[in-house]
């Protein structure tokens, strides 16, 4: 709802964390150390053990022994800095104000202090306390987007509805903030039971034309709706959005909910306390989308947890944010307490499925992916995923099962579904069934308007069958011309050279690719051939021994080959001849420019 291109010029200047980002040191073996120092009862045990919980981003034990160590008398601003944003963004903002007060008496002056303790206020009802702390607040953010609207919600809480509205007003000349101010506005509306003010602002927000409308503010809406016995109109807004949009289950159950519910059902943001936490929460998502921004992001997400722990998008983004930190146990907790009955609970037991299979639990994540499975069948999503999992896990049979049943299930042909069919030829290959691999790469080949990555599996397989030469050294180049910094493409193309008697060439690339992708064992093993017929034979032994101790790609590795060229070298192998003039040429050209 916030455009992005404001807060990023907004966000010039504030400070959260300042006080929570020193560097860390340097420290070795973490776990032993981390081991030894909570069994250590001393002030400074628990501080190092906090400073390598906090390292390892154990937010939960690191707040734990910092308070350990503030309570044995370690009291110092940098600690105390830590302690309170950690808190806070642990959602633990009774404790967070504790601390910070204290750090302000210690000299402290990050703004964020102000902030816990308007935010506290605010929760124990002290409205005045709190538009006290915040309108102070200096920084633009705060005054031009954050301090309207937690004013304007004070407001509510006190049961002044103009007022309220006269603070929300403060947004509404800035066009980017035009979403933001109808949605609140309607929000406020609707809980003093104004519902013809509500119903206006709502329909601001419903014909915006700047951008999608988000599903928050389709589930705010379609619930007055319903409230109000307009179910039908409810029923519309959500069917305009289900035909383009990536988020169609969570559709599907906001439809289902729709049709299930009648007037009866209670207003959705009914309290001061859920209006505030729709507007951190809110902020908080569009911090999350600039690269900068995720701390903040995880700070306002806890916060809004603070005002609504009920709220699931809350919970789905906060484990996003732990799923890019790659803390999958945190993440799956989140996603573990989205309740069955909610909107959300489809996408959280997918992103729960994708977490547990990158963290190995292959067994596991099928197991969720099968449960979701047996309440819809025919869901594509679910299929192509249960494929995914297989198939990383080398079930390759059981992964061709479930490809082709998601295929089945899909009702037309586009191109968004290309990478079915390009994970399904993979699995075929895998699986030594090529012929069938090579029927879904032509067909990812055409429904994905000759991706790069289909264009060179298709035509490095080719040459690695010695079939289709021209064809396949065609589609890798063009492969390479869309994508010139793919490290796995750059391998095929100095293939290409390997493969035609230009060791030169192909060493230029291979070096290239090797670069781009240091842990590729495939990579290293064909440098170390080009390195072998173009004369530097050290090298080549060197990377072919690299290879084998390699993880990346290690399963296309024939271990006994490398093992024999590092015994015995490498003879020279049949030189394929390209027949197309123009090709030829091509490649030519290519090694000009790069010469």
């Amino acid at each position: 709802m916030l455009k992005a291109g404001y807060i990023i010029t907004l966000l010039s200047g504030i400070g959260i964390f300042n006080s929570c980002t020193a560097n860390f040191f340097n420290m070795q073996d973490y776990e032993k150390q981390y081991a030894y120092m909570q069994k250590q009862e001393t002030v400074y045990g628990n501080y190092l053990a906090g400073r390598i919980a906090h390292i390892r981003q154990d937010y939960d034990n690191a707040a734990y022994y910092y308070v350990k160590s503030l309570e044995k008398g370690m009291v110092n601003k940098d600690l105390l800095g830590k302690t309170y944003i950690i808190l806070a963004s642990q959602g633990q903002i009774d404790k967070a104000v504790k601390y910070a007060q204290i750090a302000r008496k210690n000299g402290d002056d990050n703004t964020f202090i102000d902030v816990i303790d308007a935010v506290n206020n605010f929760k124990h009802g002290k409205y005045k306390e709190a538009r006290d702390k915040m309108v102070k607040i200096e920084e633009k953010t705060y005054q031009n987007l954050i301090s309207p609207l937690f004013s304007a919600w004070s407001y509510v809480g006190e049961g002044n509805y103009n007022q309220a509205v006269a603070e929300l007003n403060r947004l509404s000349e800035t066009e980017d903030l035009k979403t933001v101010y109808y949605l609140h506005k309607g929000l406020i509306a609707e809980y003093f039971k104004k519902n013809e003010e509500a119903q206006k602002s709502y329909d601001v927000v419903i014909n915006d034309r700047s951008g999608d409308i988000s599903f928050r503010a389709l589930q705010i809406i379609t619930n007055f709706l319903i409230r109000s016995q307009n179910k039908s109109k409810a029923e519309s807004l959500v069917a305009k959005y289900y035909g383009s949009s990536n988020i169609k289950e969570m559709l599907s159950s906001l439809s289902k909910k729709i049709k299930e519910s009648d007037s009866s059902i209670p207003l959705l943001v009914d309290s001061a306390n859920k209006g505030i936490g729709e507007v951190f929460l809110e902020i908080a998502l569009l911090f999350k989308t600039i690269p900068a921004g995720y701390d903040y992001a995880q700070m306002y997400m806890a916060i809004s947890e603070y005002f609504n722990p009920d709220n699931d998008i809350t919970k789905i983004a906060m484990a996003d944010i732990f799923e890019e930190r790659q803390m999958y146990k945190d993440a799956n907790k989140y996603y573990d307490s989205v309740s069955k009955k909610s909107e959300m609970f489809y996408p959280a037991q997918i992103k729960k499925a994708n977490n547990l299979s990158e963290e190995k639990q292959y067994d596991a994540a099928v197991k969720v992916l099968k449960k979701l499975l047996r309440d819809n069948p025919k869901n594509f999503q679910v299929l192509f995923n249960l494929g995914d999992v297989l198939r990383i896990n080398n079930q390759q049979s059981d992964a061709i099962k479930y490809y082709n049943e998601a295929i089945n299930s899909i009702f037309y042909e586009s191109e968004k579904y290309w990478p079915v069919y390009y994970a399904l030829a993979v699995s075929y290959d895998k699986n030594k069934e090529w012929l069938k691999a090579q029927e879904s790469l032509e067909k990812a080949l055409k429904l994905s308007n000759r991706h790069p990555q289909v264009l060179n599996y298709l035509g490095y397989s080719w040459l690695k069958y010695d079939i289709n030469i021209d064809k396949a050294a065609s589609m890798i180049l063009e492969a390479y011309e869309k994508e010139p910094n793919d490290g796995v493409i750059i391998d095929s193309l100095g293939w290409v050279y390997f493969k035609t008697g230009d060791y030169k060439n192909a060493i230029v690339y291979l070096e290239k690719a090797s670069e781009l992708n240091p842990q590729n064992a495939v990579i290293s093993d064909h440098l170390g051939d080009a390195y072998w017929l173009g004369g530097r034979k050290n090298e080549a032994i060197f990377q072919w021994k690299r290879a084998l101790k390699q993880e990346e790609d290690n399963e296309d590795l024939n271990l006994k080959s490398v093992r024999n060229k590092i015994e015995n070298g490498l003879d020279q192998s049949n030189i394929l001849t390209l027949k197309d003039e123009q090709l030829y040429q091509n490649l030519q050209e290519l090694e000009n420019i790069t010469n």
